[in-house]
């Protein structure tokens, strides 16, 4: 008969000695192991649930709508949607002008091109006025200049009257003084005639002077021909006619009857240069007031 085998026999290699612990081996993984494989199962369950579901459980909030202010009371009684829109005056479609629009438009470029006539026409009178102030300081006929002129001013007294001028013009400042100074020693001799009673020694020396003259030119003082010859020439050489034929008109009778002609003609130059001043005045006058209207 056999024998039982001993415990280290039954053991076997890697088999635990202690019978207690052969069981536990025996019954495999411990009850908290499967605890947690269940807590773990139950965890995603839940994030699967709260993914799909969660915003229809759990709706996010929305802030507040502001209420709209209360509508003002009004005690006018609310007109009818029909009769507001029967009173109404029809709406322009867009980018279209109204009657009342059109017509103020148009009246408004009915201006602005009478305005702008006028002003042209003021322009070409100043400019028409500067040629006849240019050509009229010369000694030579300005009749053109003043027929040009008279078309565009037909009413003007200044420019009819200088139309008596402007066929035969009238001498310059500068000839005149030329004129003067050829004139002056004959004005002289004039002016020292004696008295038709006087003696024949004062005859014979007047003829004697008007052979012989001699005449003084730089003395300026004085009430004798020599002076008042001497100052009407430098006013003349200056330029400043006027002035030269006031000192002429201060000589004695005989002495103006002989500077006549002179006085005749500085007279005419004169008048000439008043008229055309005139005119030009008045033509740079409208101008200007036409700029301003039309600015």
């Amino acid at each position: 008969m056999s024998m039982a085998p001993e415990p280290d026999e039954l053991g076997g290699p890697g088999l635990p000695r202690d019978p207690h612990e052969y069981a536990l081996r025996r019954r495999g993984l411990g009850v908290a192991f499967w605890a947690m494989i269940a807590f773990g199962l139950v965890c995603i369950l839940a994030g699967v649930a709260i993914d799909r579901y969660g915003p229809k459980l759990f709706p996010p909030k929305t802030a507040p709508t502001p209420a709209a202010p209360p509508a003002a009371a009004t005690d006018a009684t609310p007109v009818p949607a029909a009769a507001s829109d029967a009173t109404a005056p029809p709406s322009a479609a867009p980018g279209a002008q109204t009657p009342a629009a059109l017509a103020g438009l148009t009246a408004r470029v009915d201006r602005l091109d009478a305005d702008n006539q006028r002003l042209r026409a003021a322009a070409a009178e100043a400019l028409a006025a500067a040629d006849l102030g240019q050509a009229a300081q010369t000694s030579r006929p300005f009749a053109d200049e003043v027929a040009a002129l008279s078309r565009l001013l037909p009413d003007s007294p200044d420019l009819r009257a200088l139309a008596a001028y402007a066929a035969s013009g009238a001498p310059s400042r500068a000839n005149l003084a030329i004129q003067l100074d050829g004139l002056a020693d004959h004005i002289v001799v004039a002016a020292q005639e004696p008295p038709k009673d006087s003696g024949a020694l004062a005859h014979l020396g007047h003829m004697l002077a008007a052979v012989f003259t001699v005449r003084r030119v730089d003395r300026l003082t004085g009430s004798d021909p020599d002076a008042i010859l001497a100052r009407a020439q430098r006013r003349a050489d200056e330029g400043d006619l006027e002035g030269a034929v006031r000192e002429v008109d201060t000589l004695s009778p005989a002495g103006r009857e002989a500077a006549a002609a002179w006085l005749a003609e500085a007279g005419r130059r004169i008048e000439v240069d008043r008229l055309t001043a005139a005119i030009r005045a008045a033509a740079e006058h409208d101008l200007t007031a036409q700029a301003q209207s039309a600015a």
